[in-house]
């Protein structure tokens, strides 16, 4: 009697057994894959958010499906602020930038549609996508000269493939979408009528010294969304506003702002406090961005040292951006069993085949948001655990 969209979370694997068991027998777990900011002890206090959320918030409604003028407005001067004009009329606001995902999901296809995505990436993308009743197609990123890129082989395009998702930065590799690599995504996007989809969320994270590639909001040739929100970019997940930035030629942009009114209009799922507050958030979340950065660089190097000092023939791979951190383990290290040792010691992680790592090597992908302390200490767990594998 179920639909099939939820098959997807029919069986749990045998880490999530392991972990759910140690949880159950009330043992400690410490988790450093969280990649929540509330959890490092990141976020706006009470009285700040009191600050935002004005009264009037809660007093009246005036439903816009576009998003309030004055969201919207703050939104285009947040772009207006890395060299890039969007106009409020081209922005929709939804309650997360997965809404927004699936919003455009419902406007560019139908059930059994296809859409491509970059390999490695978040597989929170195989969720929404199942939920819409779209089918994935992934095209892998592989490293060249240390950087993370297309493989132009990769890129294909079916009868049924309407749209390509490219994630600028990308979680967990970090890497931008790259001067190359929009060329080749545009050109291919043209070639067969694509839309592109390009997540922005965490484009305010570079990491030290690197070269950050830039919203792509501003793209005239090619029909193209660019999502984001205040989860990331405000580092405020609790007020659920996200956003569409709709780019591309001016004709094909017009008829997308009109059916995405359709879409928004059937939803209105974003409070108008949320809205009012967006502004005054936008303003002022530069200095916890950057106390977030100061923090990621603070551990990335403590992992750099941990490698240097171990013994381990581990590496740390290069992080253009994000607050992930990417550990490949030894030649024959599998990376179940290493998590299975390590949960032992009460340890968790995420490995490498969560977001389509290459089979070619194992990985875990690790938080750098966490306190410092714990990070050490659950480098210390790894450290023997990776002794037993």
């Amino acid at each position: 009697m179920f639909s099939k969209r939820l098959d997807f979370a029919a069986t749990p694997n045998a880490l999530s057994k392991a972990k759910a068991k140690r949880l159950s027998a009330n043992l400690p777990v410490l988790d450093l894959a969280d990649a929540n900011p509330a959890s490092a002890g990141f976020g706006w206090s009470v009285a700040e958010l009191g600050s935002f959320l004005r009264k009037e918030g809660l007093q009246r409604q005036e439903p816009d499906p576009r998003g309030l003028a004055v969201a919207r407005g703050a939104i285009a001067d947040y772009y207006s602020a890395r060299g890039v004009r969007v106009s409020p009329d081209r922005l929709f606001l939804s309650a997360s930038t997965s809404e927004g995902y699936s919003w455009l999901f419902k406007m560019l296809c139908d059930p059994g549609d296809e859409v491509l995505v970059p390999e490695p990436a978040y597989p929170l993308l195989e969720v929404l996508a199942a939920l819409e009743g779209v089918a994935l197609r992934p095209y892998r990123l592989t490293q060249l000269a240390g950087e993370w890129v297309i493989d132009p082989a990769q890129l294909k395009a079916g009868s049924r493939t309407k749209a390509i998702v490219c994630i600028n930065p990308s979680n967990p590799t970090g890497a931008y979408v790259g001067r190359r690599d929009r060329d080749l995504l545009r050109a291919f996007a043209l070639k067969h009528g694509l839309a592109i989809l390009c997540d922005e969320v965490f484009l305010d994270y570079p990491g030290a010294g690197a070269a950050a590639a830039g919203t792509w909001a501003d793209e005239t040739q090619v029909a193209l969304y660019v999502l984001s929100g205040l989860s990331k970019v405000a580092v405020a997940p609790q007020l659920k506003v996200g956003w569409i930035a709709v780019a591309g030629p001016a004709n094909h942009a017009l008829e997308s702002c009109r059916r995405l009114e359709h879409i928004a209009d059937a939803f209105l799922s974003v409070n108008t406090g949320a809205q009012l507050a967006l502004p005054d958030l936008l303003r002022r979340a530069e200095p916890l961005r950057a106390a977030i950065r100061a923090r990621v660089a603070q551990n990335e190097s403590t992992l750099k040292d941990w490698v240097a000092a171990s013994g381990h023939p581990c590496a740390v791979l290069p992080r253009p951006a994000g607050w992930m951190g990417i550990l490949s383990l030894p030649p024959g290290v599998s990376e179940e069993r290493l998590l299975l040792n390590a949960l032992d010691e009460g340890i968790w992680a995420h490995p490498g085949y969560f977001y389509g790592m290459p089979a070619t090597s194992g990985y875990l992908i690790l938080s750098l948001l966490l306190d410092p302390t714990a990070f050490s200490d659950g480098l210390k767990g790894l450290d023997r655990a990776l002794r037993r594998s």
